[in-house]
């Protein structure tokens, strides 16, 4: 994948360039070395896509954390997803956690609606640098393009922005570098050939496709058939 757009929300990318050059990085590193084409593994039973196939918002997420597990942003594990996220407990089981947490700098990689993008940088990081564990922010979303191709209701870059053109900063915020993904030129000839094919031989494409497994109801508005 790359990088396409990025936006530095209280001085952000100053901040974690000049002091967390190497953390950034890392997660750079992550970004280009995450394969979209391997996670196109959702079929789509929304009204407004039926039949469609659609980039699993779970598989980018772990694509991308697999590879800064082996640097440390997150704990290693035996279990199905292969790390765990650092979290804060408030009790029991009550406790908040993000995608990843090195050297002061907290992670989160955002493929929801735009209220979670919101709840990321103006909550959930602002708690952490509270309770002294993380200084600064980084939140990779993903840009209208990639959106066009995932499930109806995540959010892209540019609506994130809208928020912040109209709530501003408070004394409370923290530096957050925002990082906007999106297909590379090879990546987005793959999405096109493999989505042609599913729509014209699902046998020929299921060839070449692992369907991400859903405990119960794929999210999103549903078609009739469904």
């Amino acid at each position: 994948m790359r990088i396409v757009k990025t936006y530095s929300f209280k001085s952000g990318e100053e901040f974690i360039e000049k002091r967390y050059k190497s953390e950034l990085l890392e997660v750079e590193a992550a970004i280009r070395h995450a394969n979209a084409t391997s996670c196109l593994t959702k079929p789509s039973s929304e009204k407004t896509k039926v039949g469609q196939l659609l980039y699993s918002p779970a598989d980018l997420n772990k694509t991308m954390k697999m590879e800064l597990r082996d640097h440390g942003w997150t704990e290693k594990s035996d279990g199905k997803k292969g790390y765990h996220e650092p979290r804060y407990a408030f009790g029991k089981n009550r406790f908040r956690e993000m995608d990843g947490i090195k050297n002061k700098v907290g992670l989160e990689i955002q493929f929801g609606k735009y209220a979670f993008m919101g709840y990321d940088i103006f909550s959930k990081m602002v708690i952490f640098n509270k309770l002294g564990l993380i200084k600064c922010g980084i939140e990779v979303v993903a840009v209208h393009e990639l959106c066009k191709h995932m499930s109806t209701g995540v959010s892209d870059f540019d609506q994130l922005l809208i928020d912040f053109k109209y709530r501003g900063e408070s004394n409370i915020d923290i530096p957050v570098l925002v990082i906007g993904i999106g297909l590379t030129e090879q990546e987005e000839k793959d999405r096109a050939k493999l989505q042609t094919l599913y729509s014209r031989n699902k046998t020929e494409a299921l060839k070449l496709i692992k369907f991400k497994e859903y405990n119960g109801a794929p999210p999103g508005p549903k078609s009739k058939e469904y």
